[in-house]
């Protein structure tokens, strides 16, 4: 389990953060698959003979992971508003692409807004890797260990 969140952290902490340099929205797209993955890679590693105990280890690994993508995300977010807030090319080139309505002009509201959506989006993410990750450990039981009950039992 802690193989897998480990897994699932840098896998998280690199895509998430390179994501979030472009929008923090964006992120909420591979949160699904990585939760479900760290969750079924747990079972995967640990193998749990009950269902309790898979899903006990998916939780723990999703957390691990989580915690990744919450701190790539963060990060992510400190950078943007560095490379952002530092920019001189950044207002004209919003005007030619026809989003100068969407500039905000002030530096400090800049920082504000960028750190409040990617703070609200890294605990919606956590939330989410986390349980889908106790689903994912779920599924990889379902699948591997029902299968084998059910043959001896026959």
């Amino acid at each position: 389990m802690i193989r897998a969140g480990f897994i699932g952290g840098i896998v998280g902490f690199i895509y998430i953060m390179s994501l979030t340099l472009l929008s923090p929205f964006c992120t909420l797209c591979i949160t699904p698959f990585l939760g479900i993955g760290v969750g079924y890679i747990a079972g995967y590693f640990d193998k749990p003979l009950k269902v309790e105990t898979s899903l006990g280890r998916g939780t723990i690994a999703g957390s691990i992971a989580g915690l990744g993508v919450a701190v790539g995300q963060m990060a992510a977010a400190v950078v943007n508003g560095i490379l952002v807030t530092n920019s001189e090319q950044l207002p004209a080139l919003m005007k030619e692409i026809g989003l100068s309505e969407f500039i905000i002009s002030n530096s400090d509201e800049y920082w504000q807004a960028t750190l409040t959506v990617n703070s609200f989006c890294g605990i919606f993410n956590l939330a989410l890797i986390v349980g889908l990750g106790a689903l994912g450990s779920v599924l990889w039981f379902q699948r591997h260990r029902a299968n084998s009950f059910s043959g001896v039992s026959s």
